[in-house]
């Protein structure tokens, strides 16, 4: 792209054409094989244990989720055999 037009100016121009084309999100998914879970956000891991249906009632830390999720990994993502 040669000019930047910030999200909001794209979002005003594309609007005519439809409406509901601002309100889209994607989440972006989470590669627990490959990412520091040390790096992610407190609702992020929130969102992995909630993703597997699982809640940490007693986690107050950050290292509370990331123990939780390191104990649960091999429950929802099993290792792939090559």
């Amino acid at each position: 792209m040669k000019n930047f037009f910030p999200a909001d100016k794209i979002c005003e121009k594309l609007k005519s054409l439809d409406a509901e084309i601002c309100s889209l999100q994607y989440e972006k998914q989470i590669d627990l094989d490959s990412v520091d879970l040390n790096k992610l956000r407190v609702k992020e891991l929130k969102k992995v244990l909630e993703t597997w249906g699982e809640s940490c009632k007693g986690c107050t830390e950050k290292t509370d989720y990331i123990t939780m999720i390191n104990e649960l990994k091999p429950k929802y993502q099993p290792k792939k055999e090559l």
